[in-house]
């Protein structure tokens, strides 16, 4: 990245993005990468690790790193880039207000002085808006979220579990072009989504057929790869009230989906899919700027490690991975799960809005 802009990011329609699933050259084809964040009690990153600290576990087996750097952001501000994602497809207006006046007082907050480079986008009913570049300025980004204001228009959606199924596959394809263009970018990424996340479509529970299944199982096996293959960690973070839902629902699919017989709605959530890529579901009540600050503590020092893949005696096998840390009172977070020889799932798939809804 280059440094702060002088002028104002301007906005552009991302349509022609690549798809999460687009190769994004940072991980070879029989090469594992993960950034790896380790922290202390406190919640501060923890420096000055040797390879020799870390045991990565896939699936309960101890691999033997090919690759170990640490990568100290506090010298290299460059080296992590957040991407602050309005979203406005499942976000009502009330909370879309709200979500900007936060997103204001962090921008302000130091004199408008951003420890890492940060930029700004949506996800609206017209498609995504980005904010070409990126700043450390606050004043530079607060006044592209001001284009974001007067551009965007609110439209009528349908109601129901239509409306449901088509906020999800919307909501689904603006992620993946969101992935595409962030794993451009070097180094590691924070793509924090200010927002509920998308239906869970959890009634259609076991009426979900085959091609569905087969359809959810393809989504998770690609953005799960693709997430991890480009350097992005996801974030959630939740601008309701608490008491309107569960907001720890999300949290009976974390098991990952090892078959596609096992596949349902909820195991795509957007909270599912952060957890996942390493990065993190957070719902402090309407407290959005305090859930930026506590996402912008992942900004710190990371390790970036290698190992190769192993042979997978089937396609789209599930890996399950854990990074042990041989230090006291630390705790190690990267993405959790992989597919190794991650094919097209085979047969007939249909995507939501051929679901049956629920009775």
């Amino acid at each position: 990245m280059g440094a702060a802009m002088a002028g104002s990011p301007t906005l552009s329609a991302q349509g022609s993005a690549p798809q999460a699933g687009a190769p994004s050259g940072v991980s070879g084809p029989h090469m594992v990468t993960l950034d790896v964040l380790v922290h202390d009690k406190t919640g501060n990153s923890l420096t000055g690790l040797q390879a020799n600290d870390l045991t990565v576990l896939d699936n309960g087996q101890p691999r033997t790193l090919t690759n170990f750097r640490e990568v100290d952001t506090r010298a290299n501000p460059e080296a992590t880039h957040v991407l602050l994602v309005l979203d406005m497809i499942n976000t009502g207006f009330n909370e879309i207000a709200w979500e900007r006046e936060q997103v204001t007082e962090f921008l302000k907050q130091d004199g408008g002085k951003l420890s890492h480079p940060v930029s700004i986008a949506a996800m609206t009913d017209r498609g995504v808006k980005m904010m070409q570049g990126s700043s450390q300025d606050g004043a530079v980004l607060l006044d592209g979220l001001q284009k974001f204001q007067t551009e965007i228009r609110d439209l009528t959606r349908a109601a129901g579990f239509w409306g449901a199924t088509e906020r999800l596959t919307m909501s689904l394809d603006q992620l993946g072009q969101i992935g595409g263009t962030e794993s451009r970018l070097p180094g590691r990424k924070m793509v924090v989504v200010i927002g509920p996340g998308w239906p869970l479509l959890s009634g259609v529970g076991v009426e979900e057929d085959d091609k569905q299944r087969r359809w959810v199982f393809g989504v998770i096996v690609q953005f799960t790869n693709a997430l991890r293959e480009g350097g992005i960690a996801l974030y959630c973070l939740d601008p309701y009230t608490l008491g309107r839902t569960n907001p720890d629902y999300y949290k009976g699919y974390l098991k990952g989906v090892k078959r596609y017989v096992n596949a349902e709605y909820p195991d795509m959530a957007l909270q599912v899919l952060a957890e996942h890529s390493g990065g993190r579901t957070l719902t402090q009540g309407h407290d959005v700027l305090g859930e930026i600050e506590m996402a912008m503590r992942d900004a710190g020092t990371y390790y970036a490690v290698s190992f190769e893949e192993p042979t997978a005696d089937s396609p789209n096998e599930y890996h399950q991975i854990q990074v042990k840390v041989d230090r006291p009172d630390v705790t190690a977070r990267t993405a959790s799960m992989y597919y190794a020889n991650a094919q097209v799932v085979g047969g007939r798939t249909a995507p939501p809005t051929h679901a049956t809804p629920p009775r």
